[in-house]
């Protein structure tokens, strides 16, 4: 049996490391302390999800590495579906965890979009094209049908508006749904839902932009979450390559 290389995919103006700052606050170095070495493999911050993902395969499939579990986080996990859809025609990739994914898109999207402020057209700017894909109607819209031979997996994050940081809480309350600052619970289900972690958006990969707070959890123990889904996202993927 081979054992799969986890893939750890950045969203939406992500990157890898900036400076001192890594997008997974600290989680390789975590995950290499369970015999788990992750690649972080960096993608156009802005692109469309088609031009992140041939980004992504080019990184993934010029090396010989027979199989691959993916994770993503937020715009990372569309990245990784249209990749296994269509850009893995060897079936390398064996299985996919996304971590508040908007599946099916964030109305936030739509709002940057639409809406008028220094703040919006600033996101607007550094956004485009990628921004425009992130919208409920752009999701629905996109034809990237799931694989039989791949296992998909989720999960969702959350936090009412009163716990999320004060930068977060305005636009946590413009969505009409329990949902994580940014990202919709029920747009972040998808393949087995796993269950609903109490975080931000942001403080799941390790940024808790908020005041310590052990009644409300936070911050979120990012390190001992990403742990987990590396290691789920392991198992399933070993489940299909025996």
């Amino acid at each position: 049996m081979v054992r799969p290389v986890v893939v750890l995919l950045h969203g939406f103006l992500g990157f890898v490391k900036w400076g001192p700052f890594e997008y997974f606050r600290g989680v390789k170095d975590a995950l290499c302390h369970v015999d788990i070495d992750p690649l972080t493999p960096e993608v156009p911050t802005a692109g469309t999800i088609a031009e992140r993902a041939e980004v992504l395969a080019h990184k993934l499939f010029r090396s010989n590495t027979p199989a691959f579990a993916l994770v993503g986080h937020s715009m990372g996990g569309l990245d990784a579906r249209y990749l296994i859809t269509h850009l893995d025609p060897d079936r390398r990739i064996k299985s996919l965890i996304t971590v508040s994914t908007p599946h099916q898109g964030s109305p936030l999207a739509r709002w940057f979009l639409e809406s008028r402020g220094p703040i919006q057209a600033y996101i607007r700017h550094i956004g485009d094209p990628g921004l425009r894909e992130l919208t409920p109607e752009a999701c629905r819209a996109m034809h990237i049908p799931d694989r039989d031979d791949v296992h998909y997996m989720s999960y969702a994050s959350c936090r009412p508006p009163g716990e999320l940081p004060f930068w977060l809480r305005p636009y946590g309350r413009a969505i009409d749904e329990d949902n994580d600052g940014l990202v919709p619970v029920s747009s972040a289900q998808w393949g087995q839902f796993r269950g609903v972690v109490r975080s931000d958006h942001i403080e799941l990969i390790g940024w808790s932009l908020g005041l310590p707070d052990a009644q409300s959890g936070r911050p979120f123990d990012h390190l001992a979450f990403w742990t987990r889904v590396a290691a789920e996202a392991t198992a399933a993927a070993e489940r299909d390559n025996i």
